[in-house]
């Protein structure tokens, strides 16, 4: 097997556990992962999110959208474009992330308490994933 049906096998056990841990905040894993970056990072512009978060735009905007619809969500001018629109969450959506975390947390704090290497090393290995990943979508990317 390669390292890619590795990481796939990993992620989905790694969603299995969180969306168990994750049930009684009602917010599912992938969900916190776009409240997340929008509590660490923003405000920022839906490209800019699906930058980080490593999705499709579109994909994105269907998040935004459920995050909108939940009254969870600020709009505000980007200071130096115009026509963007920087987002951010509002007191009701942190408040939603704060009580996801709580329960992501324990399961995050657990899994790093379990593993058999150091967390700086997993990081190192995940980014080299990560770059060869996004250097071999480049190369895909682009017209032969």
């Amino acid at each position: 097997m390669s390292i890619l049906f590795d990481f796939f096998v990993t992620s989905q056990r790694v969603r299995r556990v969180l969306s168990e841990a994750m049930a009684p905040s009602g917010m599912k894993p992938d969900e916190y992962a776009v409240y997340s970056v929008l509590f660490e990072k923003g405000p920022l512009t839906a490209t800019e999110m699906a930058d980080f978060l490593g999705m499709p735009l579109t994909t994105v905007l269907d998040y935004l959208k459920a995050i909108s619809a939940a009254g969870h969500l600020q709009r505000l001018p980007h200071p130096s474009d115009g026509r963007a629109v920087q987002l951010r969450l509002n007191s009701r959506g942190l408040g939603a992330h704060r009580r996801a975390h709580d329960h992501f947390e324990v399961v995050n704090q657990q899994i790093v308490r379990t593993l058999d290497m150091p967390i700086d090393r997993l990081r190192v290995a995940l980014a080299a994933l990560d770059d060869a990943v996004q250097t071999v979508g480049g190369r895909l990317s682009r017209p032969h």
